[in-house]
């Protein structure tokens, strides 16, 4: 047993070295087994890597499944299955931090769409995103809304409002995300950004634009058509 303890040992050392210096060249078997080694920091990983993926089919999807699925994996539990949720509500905050902190200014369209790309680079379930921006055009606040029914308007008016009174902001925009299929807007989507458009008109708030992001790049609602192909690099905000 300990001989068995100390082969793991070396394993997670190795895997851990090689991750550094050369993330790229890891298998997926490998990020994932890496991955668990945060979350099982006593077990020989790789067979669970293996159940997971056959299971889920990549990495994205096992950290988007459903804790009571992840619970049912042989050698993983509840407890573990908790820890993988949160280890992914912290990778979204992650890059939702990033944005926030970037000092953002939607004069610099580009830099702009990078953000976008960023918020949502870990979604694979639906989410809106609420910016208050100021006199200026810069990003002032930002608020996460989850959209559980994607067919809806999309927001609460009555959480709009809260954010408005809260925020103060000249002009308002938002973004939500199509995980897996075209950003191009749909007759909801379009209704939905008109809703959001009237009820501003009560608040003293101008509302600028609703943007799309999907597989294929990002929409923009006020230009009616996309403003970046799916072809364009993912910036790093910094």
């Amino acid at each position: 047993m300990k001989e068995e303890k100390n082969i793991h040992s070396g394993h997670r050392e190795r895997l851990s070295l090689t991750a550094m210096t050369s993330f790229d060249g890891l298998s997926e078997v490998q990020k994932v087994e890496l991955f668990l080694f945060y979350v099982l920091p006593r077990v020989d990983t790789n067979p669970l890597a293996h159940k997971l993926l056959d299971r889920f089919g990549n990495f994205s999807n096992i950290l988007d499944a459903d804790e009571k699925e992840l619970a049912k994996i042989d050698g993983l539990g509840k407890n573990s299955a908790t820890k993988i949720k949160i280890l992914h509500k912290l990778f979204e905050y992650y890059g939702q931090n990033k944005v926030e902190t970037a000092k953002l200014d939607l004069k610099q369209k580009e830099r702009f769409y990078d953000a976008l790309e960023v918020l949502f680079s870990t979604s694979q379930t639906e989410i809106l995103y609420i910016f208050a921006i100021d006199n200026d055009f810069n990003v002032s606040q930002i608020r996460k809304f989850e959209r559980n029914d994607v067919k809806a308007v999309g927001i609460d008016p009555f959480a709009l409002y809260d954010f408005v009174c809260s925020a103060k902001p000249m002009y308002l925009a938002v973004a939500h995300n199509h995980p897996g299929g075209t950003a191009r807007a749909s007759q909801d989507d379009h209704e939905a950004a008109k809703y959001i458009e009237s009820l501003l008109t009560n608040w003293d708030c101008e509302f600028l634009d609703s943007f799309i992001v999907g597989t294929d790049g990002i929409y923009s609602e006020y230009n009616d058509g996309f403003v970046r192909k799916k072809n364009s690099k993912i910036w790093v905000i910094k």
